[in-house]
């Protein structure tokens, strides 16, 4: 559904500013809980006698302010939600990986707003257009429509693909946004959808980009099964896997680097793939006696 306005005397439509709106509904809903409200992995509240705004990370609430670094500016923001504790590239700022230790203050509500879309892009937008009704979903096979190039071939994902990429990429453990959309308006989705305040209207560029990897997997499971049923690619992931335990040591890859066989998501997708393949087949026949 599409954010709509009301027509002035005339006929005209008044220009609607949704950043605005959002900015303002944000603050007012910060502002009615003094000791602050969650959103994603920080804690925002606003400061006592109209001094603004505090954000902090959700496991920072309780830590002396002298053993955070502190900030001041909402451009701060950019900094703080680039990298993680390691120091690797987020390129999903909503993954639950934001790294810990400071503390930001903002002067008002713009400044609030601007620090917020740093720390969760478009978050505060489509919270305010969720909450009004207003938000446009747009489900996986629309958004797969759309693609092209490299990325066309994710057209041909079956359902159940479809389904095991969102477990893989969109629950909890991975994204703390709450997933609206479905496979198309006849199939919902079965993942987790997740509990948390930032909504997800489509697929974004980090799920579309491992339903193209699981789209390969599936051409695979076509046509390069071996005498055990096993896929080049999961026998890739076995060895690699086998290889880190013995090391006592397992490294994942890059976030979004799902060619590489220890990724994260790629390891939860297999956890519901090639999981079920290992495991013997129970006996189910009857016990002599």
């Amino acid at each position: 559904m599409r954010a709509t306005s009301p027509e002035r005397p005339g006929g005209e439509s008044p220009r609607r500013s949704t950043a605005a709106e959002a900015r303002a509904a944000f603050a007012h809903w910060v502002n009615e809980v003094p000791e602050g409200l969650p959103f994603g992995q920080i804690v925002v509240r606003a400061l006592p006698g109209n001094g603004g705004y505090e954000l902090r990370h959700v496991a920072d609430v309780g830590i002396p302010d002298g053993d955070l670094v502190a900030h001041n500016e909402p451009r701060a923001a950019r900094e703080i939600a680039k990298l993680t504790e390691e120091g690797e590239y987020r390129p999903l700022k909503s993954s639950p990986n934001l790294k810990r230790g400071w503390v930001l203050r903002v002067k008002d509500d713009r400044a609030l707003y601007v620090a917020m879309n740093y720390l969760y892009p478009s978050g505060v937008a489509h919270w305010h257009l969720y909450r009004n009704g207003e938000l446009e979903i747009t489900n996986y096979r629309e958004n797969a429509a759309r693609q092209s190039g490299i990325y066309k071939r994710v057209q041909r994902l079956s359902d159940e693909g479809v389904q095991n990429t969102a477990k893989a990429c969109c629950e909890d453990a991975v994204c703390l946004k709450k997933t609206l959309w479905d496979v198309d308006e006849n199939t919902p989705l079965a993942a987790d959808r997740g509990e948390g305040e930032i909504p997800c209207p489509e697929p974004c560029s980090i799920f579309v980009s491992l339903a193209r990897r699981v789209r390969l997997f599936e051409r695979e499971n076509k046509r390069d099964l071996d005498a055990i049923g096993l896929s080049p690619s999961e026998k890739e992931d076995l060895s690699a896997l086998v290889e880190a335990a013995a090391t006592g040591s397992v490294k994942f890859a890059r976030e979004a680097e799902f060619e590489e066989p220890l990724n994260e998501r790629r390891m939860r997708y297999r956890k519901l793939t090639l999981v079920p393949k290992l495991r013997p087949v129970e006996d189910t026949a009857p016990e002599e006696g």
